[in-house]
């Protein structure tokens, strides 16, 4: 009887926290705005194919009435009275769409358009009404909300993000929704993954097998609005696959608080087999397991790198169909690390990351980033629920790919990695010397011993901040005004030389001689001039004429090819 009794409470456990798999299509459209036929007929169409369907018509359209009753609350009524729980859930919406990307919102009772909210008064639209919205299909063709540009306060109501968008039978999660999601996460939104048909043709549910799974309680429209809150979902172009992604007992769309320890718990199932899963977070791939079969489980520890951190799961199948889950995350603590990117010049490394205080109060914190054995320090002040950029500068950073670590008040909050060149070399192409093949070849080359090139369009106003300067000699097939050096970029180009920096004067095969570039070797102390022989430019020195010559950080190369200019700087580059 005790036997019975605790196995009759394990599966009682199970069932209290296990959910049901629901395969829905939550953007599409009718004639309300450019599509065929109406809520209703759509509704009934779709419900062959799936278990959700929602209709979002464009809200631009909804400034048109229908016998004197708006579009938005006749397609409510439509979803209400096609909504069977149990069997069918209806949901209506609307599709807000600006030159900054598209947005569905759900389940509200009045709608705004792009005439009267720009994207900064939409999401204060969305967090006034406490609205379940969307992020559609982001990329270049219809935006991507300025970069994902954040707002903590529209991110407790924008929940989803497709990752997958079409209605045709070409792969509907692309390559472009895909990096356009791990950009979001990256700017601090909670967004689950969702793919849909986003329909404009009476074909709602059955244009392809793209699918948003939604895991929920029951199939009721209370219980689906609560799972797409949540963001248990993930985004399929299999239209039944089943995929559990759980971490210390939280399913996927959870946020894990002050976690140390993560326990990772996958399992797949469907009718068709897996090929790949890869567990993937912020911080690139964590794990990867080839599958080939059509059921798979596994769980996986690992213990968070920094303060805030991401992970999905990227699951691919035989027929390279896709599937992406919603993240979990792991955030330390009210003010978070998001956004961390670094911009580098020679050995000078500038980080940006973007402080969120989450919190209702102030905050202050004490900020140490470190790469490598270079630390830097600085503090900020922020108020409750700010967002603050932050940038710290760091100098003769080592070359090599660096670990970038960033502290608050000594807990480490955020982690990334930046690749440093062995020096910057800039290529100046401001005289009429542009030679773009030339260079493009030459460039591959440098950059594969390690370094970063830089081209210069701009007059030398400066002392050029690099390790070695490249002066290509004028084209032949230029205009004379603009050949020539100035009398301010000599001065800083030999300030640059007796500061220690380098500087290659290149003579090319269509390349002629200014006189300014010979006034600048005498300002430099080079005891030669420039000479023609047979129309290649040389460099005339004791009577001789010399196609290369190396004096201290002087270097003088005549060449024709990429490749032998690449020869004769082998051991030279700085």
């Amino acid at each position: 009887m005790k036997k019975f009794l605790l196995l009759a409470l394990v599966i009682f456990s199970i069932n209290a926290v296990a959910y049901n798999f629901y395969f829905a299509n939550i953007h599409a459209h009718t004639a309300f705005s450019d599509g065929s036929s109406t809520p209703t007929d759509a509704y009934t169409y779709a419900k062959n194919y799936v278990d959700i369907q929602a209709i979002t018509d464009h809200a631009y359209y909804f400034r048109q009435k229908i016998d004197n009753q708006d579009k938005l609350l006749l397609t409510k009524k439509m979803a209400e009275d096609a909504t069977v729980e149990g069997k069918f859930v209806a949901m209506w919406g609307f599709e807000w769409t600006g030159g900054v990307g598209h947005i569905n919102v759900y389940g509200t009772t009045d709608w705004t358009d792009r005439n009267e909210s720009d994207l900064k008064n939409l999401y204060k639209w969305i967090v006034s009404h406490r609205a379940l919205a969307q992020f559609n299909h982001p990329g270049v063709t219809y935006g991507n909300f300025y970069d994902f540009e954040y707002d903590l306060e529209a991110d407790k109501y924008i929940n989803l993000i497709e990752v997958g968008n079409g209605n045709t039978s070409r792969r509907t999660i692309t390559k472009e929704m895909y990096s356009n999601y791990i950009l979001a996460l990256n700017k601090g939104w909670h967004v689950g993954a969702t793919a849909n048909q986003d329909n404009h043709r009476p074909n709602w549910g059955s244009a392809n097998d793209t699918r948003t799974a939604i895991l929920a309680d029951a199939l009721t429209y209370n219980s689906i609005m609560e799972a797409l809150k949540q963001r248990r979902t993930y985004a399929t172009e299999d239209k039944n696959a089943k995929i559990l992604f759980k971490c210390n007992d939280f399913w996927m769309g959870s946020i894990l608080k002050d976690a140390t320890q993560l326990n990772f718990e996958i399992k797949l199932s469907d009718d068709e087999p897996f090929y790949e899963a890869v567990l993937v977070s912020q911080s690139g791939d964590v794990a990867k397991w080839r599958i080939n079969s059509n059921e798979f489980s596994t769980s996986y520890r690992i213990v968070p790198p920094d303060g805030y951190e991401w992970y999905f799961l990227y699951v691919i199948q035989n027929d390279w169909d896709e599937i992406v889950t919603s993240p979990i995350w792991v955030q330390y603590g009210d003010v978070h690390v998001v956004n961390l990117h670094e911009k580098v010049s020679g050995r000078n490394v500038d980080v940006y990351f973007d402080l969120i205080n989450t919190s209702n109060l102030p905050v202050h914190c004490d900020i140490s980033v470190k790469i490598s054995n270079v630390p830097a320090r600085t503090e900020a002040e922020l108020k409750a629920r700010e967002i603050k950029q932050i940038t710290v500068p760091l100098s003769n950073v080592e070359s090599g790919i660096q670990t970038v670590e960033v502290f608050l008040n000594g807990f480490k909050a955020q982690t990334g990695t930046v690749e440093v060149k062995k020096g910057l070399i800039i290529v100046d192409q401001s005289h009429e010397n542009t030679y773009e093949s030339f260079w493009k070849t030459a460039q591959i080359d440098i950059e594969n011993q390690g370094y970063q090139v830089e081209y210069s369009q701009r007059f030398f106003k400066k002392v050029p901040n690099a390790s070695m300067v490249f002066l290509t000699l004028p084209s032949k097939d230029s205009f004379p005004e603009l050949r020539m050096l100035n009398d301010f970029e000599i001065e800083n180009l030999v300030e640059f030389y007796k500061k220690g920096g380098q500087i290659v004067l290149i003579a090319l095969k269509n390349s002629l001689i200014e006189d300014s570039y010979n006034t600048l070797l005498e300002k430099m102390h080079i005891d030669a001039k420039l000479a023609q022989s047979e129309g290649n430019v040389f460099l005339f020195k004791n009577d001789k004429m010399l196609d290369f010559y190396e004096q201290d950080g002087f270097l003088f190369i005549s060449c024709e090819e990429p490749s032998q200019l690449m020869k004769k700087l082998k051991g030279r580059l700085p």
